[in-house]
């Protein structure tokens, strides 16, 4: 429970502790998303990631062709519906004599080393080619998609802590405290390590003289609804916007110093978490980019 010196918070705009922010930024369930996210990417590198959208496109719109040779055949460990993928590695020759390499991939064996196949490739850049009845990559596209999902849920699950996150860190800095009543809780429906995430509806009184309703989801720990009146911030300018002070997802509850700053016991892990999971993110779409500004 906080103690009685929230009623003498400092007025607006007060810092907010970096390690607050993270952990308010994750929420209840973007760190779970963070590693959905992560993961997934990690997974779409291994699995997809040699497949090239734009190399796909400027080949589909390229009818540029010649006759090129099969120098490699392997065998991948990749299998699409239980029939091995193989890897052919090709070598042909430009109208102006220039001689270039690739790689194409077919569903079961097609062709043997030191076959002649007909190479089609993108006349302005001859280095994205493909054996004509081949594809660039191991896996198919519908497979990238299937893939693709991981990642897509934990990058929607992290967008939403964020910016639920972003909206209770607004308040820490620019909100004003009131005394709120709960009216009403209720079960979400979401449930985070087999616990039910609640959502309290309660109602305040602004500093315009007018009672407003607002709403917090919180994991139940008993802070919430242990006191008549629940400390609330609301933004004076918008009184619709408000959270309550116990459902912002620290692991301990906030307080205010003799100064009227807050004051808060998080450690330093959630800046730590949070500078990772933007080096991943960021990491991987640096990559992606490189990836895609290479077939341009």
């Amino acid at each position: 429970m906080l103690s009685n010196r929230i009623d003498q918070l400092a007025a607006p705009p007060r810092p907010v502790p970096l390690r607050v922010a993270c952990r308010a930024l994750l929420g209840r369930t973007g760190g779970m998303g963070a590693i959905f996210l992560l993961t997934g990417l990690l997974a779409t590198w291994l699995f997809i990631g040699d497949i090239r959208p734009i190399a796909e496109v400027r080949l589909a719109l390229s009818s540029e062709t010649t006759t090129g040779t099969i120098t490699r055949v392997e065998r991948t460990n990749t299998t699409v519906n239980d029939v091995t993928v193989y890897r052919y590695l090709f070598a042909f020759r430009t109208p102006n004599e220039e001689t270039f390499t690739g790689q194409s991939y077919t569903v079961g064996q097609e062709w043997s080393a030191e076959s002649r196949v007909t190479v089609q490739y993108v006349p302005d850049k001859p280095s994205i080619a493909r054996i004509e009845g081949s594809q660039l990559s191991a896996a198919p596209m519908w497979g990238a998609l299937l893939v693709l999902i991981f990642p897509g849920t934990g990058a929607a699950l992290f967008l939403s802590g964020a910016v639920s996150g972003w909206k209770q860190t607004t308040l820490l800095r620019h909100g004003e405290v009131a005394g709120a009543k709960i009216i009403s809780e209720h079960a979400t429906g979401v449930i985070i390590n087999n616990v039910p995430v609640i959502a309290y509806d309660y109602e305040f009184p602004a500093n315009d003289g007018e009672e407003y309703m607002g709403s917090s989801k919180s994991m139940p720990s008993g802070l919430v609804g242990d006191e008549a009146r629940e400390p609330v911030l609301y933004l004076p300018r918008n009184p619709r916007m408000s959270t309550l002070v116990d459902a912002i997802p620290l692991r301990y509850p906030l307080d205010v110093d003799e100064y009227g700053q807050w004051m808060a016991r998080e450690g330093v892990w959630p800046i730590v978490w949070y500078a990772l999971i933007w080096a991943g993110i960021l990491g991987s779409v640096a990559y992606a980019l490189l990836r895609t500004l290479s077939d341009l």
